[in-house]
């Protein structure tokens, strides 16, 4: 059984693109230690998120969303148990307002943004824009969503003539 948590908050900041990247690089490794799934809608200055896994790693997680100075006026909009993940083939997926598939969903279902609508409705929208960026991800970048070494370039190491000569590195 897992607990699936949805919250949002407020960012003290605009939130940039190098938040998000920041944000990733904490998260997925984080995930794929603890378990945990979760999918992360944001616009400048505000976060919907969804965190499934066990109980006590979803705990931990929300204890540090609330600690983190990036976030004020966290607010749990659902917490609930359930036997199957939403968002199972993703430790740590980040979509912006802005980005093309998720505004396509989003308007496809009714909404102007994904923070008008219900939480059950968050939950498809987010769940159809997940499964559109999973279905065109190449094997490469969906072996690295679980495996984040190999998101990082290999380690090279120089022969001994090569390292004598200076020609690498």
């Amino acid at each position: 059984m897992y607990v699936q948590t949805i919250y949002d908050s407020r960012a003290r900041a605009h939130i940039s693109d190098q938040d998000i990247v920041q944000i990733t690089a904490k998260a997925q490794p984080y995930n794929i230690a603890n378990g945990l799934t979760g999918f992360l809608y944001y616009d400048d200055w505000r976060f919907l998120q969804v965190i499934e896994g066990h109980p006590a790693q979803v705990a931990e997680v929300m204890k540090q969303i609330t600690k983190d100075p990036i976030h004020h006026s966290v607010k749990v909009r659902l917490m609930n148990r359930t036997m199957v993940r939403s968002f199972g083939g993703w430790p740590f997926c980040a979509l912006s307002a802005s980005d093309p598939d998720l505004r396509r969903v989003v308007k496809l279902m009714g909404y102007n943004d994904l923070f008008e609508t219900n939480v059950v409705n968050a939950i498809k929208v987010m769940k159809r824009a997940a499964g559109r960026k999973y279905r065109v991800m190449s094997i490469y970048e969906k072996e690295a969503l679980f495996n984040v070494h190999l998101t990082e370039k290999p380690e090279t190491r120089l022969s001994l003539t090569e390292n004598m000569l200076g020609l690498r590195g």
